[in-house]
């Protein structure tokens, strides 16, 4: 029988053995990967490693609980409902995996180097590409399952019946994970940033590993630059946090914010001024020409254009082209309204309540975060997805100071608690009204159990 939290699966003494031996196996299963050719046996290598790397988190953590089971199995559910087939990758998704640094410094050359690297540099197989991106998708999964599992499984009392609502809501909002999983989406780089984002989580209580945080950032804007409007803004929050609520770690803290900024400020101007000196090929044309040999990913010779070779002026004709009332990312914006108001009463509340001089401006930079992220909307068209980035912030740093126990949090999470209790059924309700619904204009109820039936018979004969 599942228990709540199966702690201490493993004696100290077998973990130690077990994770030894699932480093090594992991280790020279990313060998095998890199140096045999055969498409078949790269897949299974990928599988491989994916799986190593699971069962070194359960070691690591040395328990398993119900909500994070209950998590990941619902989200599973969700991919291979949505998840498209090799064939019908978005023409932005196939160009950015072909982008490595071999063929100099883009915008999103980061996953591109590492798929270059994991295939020696040869014949990149969209098979190979889509795998990838499955794998990726499923630790990710795996992952989001893992720290709101744990998340859940650490709170007690009334603050739990709060943390269950929010992963509800997380979980079946229009921005979801699950939006990932659909066409449109699947494949997006930026999930590797999310990954990252929780990464830093983890190891922003450690003293020794979270001198990793300016690599991790530079990783962040080197997997796309667009994530110097999202992604980076969570980091420097939660670092401001830390100097806020942790008195006695102030100057290591600060050290560390201020090499973080420097890190991103000089990542960021040296791209903008010498990376075109970088390019192999002079223009476009070519370039295209070129990959086109390189794999049978589809390719398209005008988003190649704007994600190396084009200008800001480039971007901002194009979203003059597309944006109208009708335009399709204005109903992301608008259906998401509603969560994003939310999030800004729970900031302009904690700020209200909080007492000390410190904390207190802590509260406004998540809603100055939302100012900030705005801009993006005005420089580049891609809604739907700005969206998705918005509320992963705004939802993490929730989770987050619940999980730590920030006092001013966990007074308003009472209030709402409260609320929720007399609401349930209606707070119920909602949420199975929106995983019915799905991510925006993407696929419906109906599409989705069909997508099953189809996806699950096509999977087995993807390896090629």
């Amino acid at each position: 029988m599942l228990t709540e939290n199966m702690n201490c699966l493993f004696s100290q003494k077998n973990r130690m053995f077990q994770i030894t031996i699932t480093v090594l196996l992991g280790f020279l299963c990313l060998l095998a990967l890199r140096y045999f050719q055969s498409n078949i046996f790269k897949i299974a290598f990928l599988y491989s490693i994916i799986l190593f790397v699971m069962y070194l988190v359960i070691l690591y953590k040395n328990s398993l609980n119900k909500y994070g089971i209950g998590i990941f199995s619902f989200l599973c559910v969700q991919l291979i409902a949505t998840a498209p087939i090799p064939e019908q990758l978005g023409l932005i998704t196939s160009t950015s995996y072909l982008l490595s640094y071999r063929y100099g410094v883009s915008s999103r050359g980061f996953v591109a180097t590492i798929v270059d690297f994991l295939t020696s540099g040869n014949f990149i197989s969209v098979h190979f590409v889509w795998h990838f991106i499955l794998c990726s998708t499923i630790f990710l999964s795996f992952i989001i399952s893992v720290y709101l599992g744990t998340v859940i499984q650490k709170t007690k009392d009334n603050t739990k019946i709060f943390l269950i609502f929010l992963s509800l809501l997380y979980l079946s909002c229009f921005t979801s994970p699950s939006a990932y999983y659909t066409q449109a989406n699947f494949g997006r780089v930026e999930i590797f940033a999310l990954l990252l984002m929780l990464f830093l989580i983890v190891i922003i209580d450690n003293h020794v590993f979270r001198w990793l945080i300016p690599l991790l950032a530079l990783s962040v804007l080197a997997i796309h630059l667009i994530l110097l409007f999202f992604y980076i803004p969570f980091v420097i929050i939660m670092l401001y946090y830390e100097i806020s609520a942790k008195k006695e770690k102030n100057k290591q803290t600060i050290s560390l914010l201020i090499c973080t900024i420097t890190v991103i400020l000089a990542a960021f101007l040296l791209y903008i001024l010498f990376h075109e000196r970088t390019f192999v090929f002079e223009d476009t044309r070519s370039f295209f020409e070129y990959l086109r040999t390189k794999s049978d990913l589809n390719v398209s010779e005008r988003y190649l254009h704007l994600t190396m070779y084009g200008e800001l002026q480039d971007h901002l004709t194009g979203w003059k082209n597309r944006i109208n009332y009708m335009y399709s990312g204005n109903i992301s914006i608008i259906i998401n309204l509603p969560l994003v108001f939310l999030f800004v009463f729970f900031w302009l509340k904690c700020f209200i309540r909080e007492t000390e001089k410190i904390m207190k401006p802590f509260f406004l930079l998540p809603v100055l975060a939302l100012l900030y992220q705005s801009l993006a909307f005005f420089m580049f068209f891609d809604f739907g997805r700005w969206m998705i980035m918005i509320l992963n912030v705004q939802f993490m740093l929730v989770f987050y100071l619940v999980f730590v126990r920030n006092k001013t949090v966990l007074s308003l999470v009472e209030t709402i608690t409260q609320v929720l209790k007399q609401n349930g059924f209606i707070v119920i309700l909602i949420c199975f009204v929106m995983i019915f619904l799905g991510p925006v204009r993407e696929m419906g109820p109906s599409e989705r159990i069909m997508h099953i039936i189809s996806g699950l018979s096509h999977f087995f004969g993807l390896i090629k």
